[in-house]
């Protein structure tokens, strides 16, 4: 697929929109992603469809850009991607398939990596009006941590 996305344009069916966000404090993110404190991260949201799905190693391509989900670690709390339904029901990475419309909202790494906050199924490509339908496009849920067994 030879598609260009450009920040906030709708190109080829795919739109992205950064901006930027701000941790105060080291974020842990897997085995091999760090945020340091005080470093500035890229904020970065997404609506395209789905190139590839690799659930065994925690990612998927989507307009043409690998799309990691993470666990992040801070303090004690653990936070992960959240993977919902266009409706907000939480379901598993295997309920993501190729071609499948999909609105991505995470942070771009210093490194470049894009790592995703959370992940929502779309019915297809939604414009317009068609925003108001789904409150996750406007309003950012609260990242609540994941209970932990001790």
């Amino acid at each position: 697929m030879n598609s260009r996305i450009s920040r906030g344009i709708v190109v080829t069916g795919c739109c992205v929109l950064v901006g930027s966000l701000f941790f105060p404090k080291m974020l842990v993110a897997g085995p091999d992603i760090r945020i340091e404190e005080s470093e500035d991260v890229e904020f970065f949201e997404l609506q395209c469809t789905i190139m590839e799905v690799h659930p065994r190693r925690n990612y998927l391509i989507v307009g043409e850009k690998k799309i990691e989900l993470v666990d992040l670690q801070k303090g004690t709390q653990l936070y992960r991607t959240m993977l919902r339904d266009s409706s907000g029901k939480t379901i598993p990475l295997s309920s993501f398939k190729k071609a499948q419309w999909v609105f991505i909202r995470g942070f771009r790494l210093p490194d470049g990596r894009i790592a995703a906050r959370e992940i929502y199924q779309l019915p297809g490509m939604v414009t317009g009006k068609d925003l108001g339908k789904y409150p996750f496009f406007k309003n950012v849920p609260v990242w609540e941590p994941v209970p932990t067994t001790p």
